[in-house]
């Protein structure tokens, strides 16, 4: 639990105060449209493939994919080597690349209207994929912070508003609000809502008690927000976005950690963790707190993060770290359905950032930030548990890649 804690507080300290990245791997300069690609990949990019046989696969319909189900795949390159003329960059890349490499189109780079020169998390998109919501400071000190819309369509940004800092942002599910948390860098925060088209800026949970600050967004359970305090794992509330009232979201205090709720907010997931036996378990329960099941249990291990639910709600998946203080750690991912049944070692690596499904449920991307050729992405197939490195043409593996994201 403290360690899980830790982790809370690093992740907020990260989003509050923004960090300088590296001289060695920025430069203002902006990069080529089309990056010079390996010619091979090397077999050591590749993480241990796991051994289907004997397991049932995740998906069992068909995988073949359109153009139109596939999406988009958005993530940032990083240059390993400082180069002039060389900078961190978004691109993104045509989903059907997992699926079909000889209709895979080049990958781009989109334009953005100001460098990247501190912590980057991943674009959240609204559930039609037309807007992302990203919040990044455009000043050289890293303050304020602006909220920014991105138009996918046109390639366009928006800022839709500024504080001296901005939580990364949530889409509500019927896509009408994105919620964030903005702070004054001097102890004060507020959660506010605000519509796409910049309107409607308003304030909620202007109640939430004080002496549980710092909060942390867990995203939104139905038309209600999440949020938690960093101080104590027990405190949950829920603010609607009508009244802007917040409430317990359980009758009685509980020990939880970070709650990821189902896209149709019908579970919440969340990592059972009992310190001094090292024992995990992931399990799932009602907003009331009152009925859930058991889905997947470990003896040992530090933590089981991130995880995610499908698109679907159907399936989650998530990562089971283990012996990080050995010199030897490891990290595993899991599928497992809803209900608890077959549950499935998909990828075997040694860090693990972001896992994200793919909008048709088929494929897992992994972001591993230690292979042997530096951070990248890998693609699991969910149908065979095949895993290969993502590849497109003008993607090279000079570069690391990582805060990907799935425009659906």
């Amino acid at each position: 639990m403290k360690h899980i804690l830790f982790l809370a507080l690093t992740f907020l300290t990260a989003c509050s105060t923004p960090q300088a990245t590296p001289a060695s791997y920025f430069n203002t300069q902006p990069v080529p449209a089309i990056l010079t690609t390996s010619t091979t990949l090397p077999q050591s990019a590749s993480p241990t493939q796991i051994d289907a046989g004997g397991i049932m696969p995740v998906v069992t319909e068909s995988i073949s994919t359109s153009n139109e189900e596939a999406g988009e795949l958005y993530f940032f390159l990083q240059p390993r080597q400082r180069t002039a003329g060389e900078s961190i960059q978004l691109a993104k890349i045509s989903g059907i690349c997992l699926v079909d490499s000889a209709q895979c189109p080049p990958l781009q780079i989109v334009n953005v209207p100001f460098p990247f020169s501190f912590t980057l998390n991943a674009l959240s998109w609204s559930p039609n994929g037309k807007y992302a919501a990203f919040s990044y400071s455009d000043s050289l000190y890293g303050s304020p912070t602006k909220m920014w819309l991105f138009d996918a369509v046109s390639s366009t940004w928006a800022a839709l508003a500024e504080f001296p800092y901005i939580d990364p942002p949530f889409w509500s599910a019927n896509g009408e609000w994105i919620a964030f948390l903005a702070r004054d860098g001097l102890g004060g925060e507020d959660v506010y809502l605000i519509h796409a088209d910049g309107s409607g800026l308003k304030k909620i949970g202007a109640d939430l008690p004080v002496n549980d600050r710092p909060y942390i967004m867990d995203g939104w359970y139905a038309d209600q927000v999440i949020l938690r305090s960093a101080l104590t794992a027990n405190k949950v509330y829920l603010v609607n976005t009508d009244d802007g009232l917040s409430r317990a979201m359980f009758d009685s205090p509980i020990t939880k950690n970070v709650l990821v709720a189902a896209p149709d907010a019908s579970l919440l997931a969340y990592d059972e963790s009992e310190y001094n036996s090292s024992t995990h378990i992931l399990k799932a329960i009602s907003s009331d707190g009152l009925s859930g099941s058991t889905l997947a249990s470990f003896s040992g291990g530090d933590r089981l993060y991130p995880i995610v639910w499908a698109y679907d709600s159907s399936k989650l998946a998530f990562v089971y770290y283990k012996d990080a203080n050995t010199g030897n750690p490891s990290a595993e991912i899991y599928m497992v359905n809803r209900d608890g049944s077959n549950l499935s070692l998909v990828y075997r690596g040694v860090t693990i950032g972001h896992i994200i499904f793919s909008p048709n449920g088929k494929y897992v991307v992994v972001e591993e930030t230690t292979s042997a050729t530096g951070g990248h992405l890998f693609a699991i197939n969910l149908a065979t548990l095949e895993t290969n490195i993502v590849q497109a043409p003008g993607l090279s593996t000079d570069y690391d890649w990582y805060a990907p994201s799935w425009r659906p």
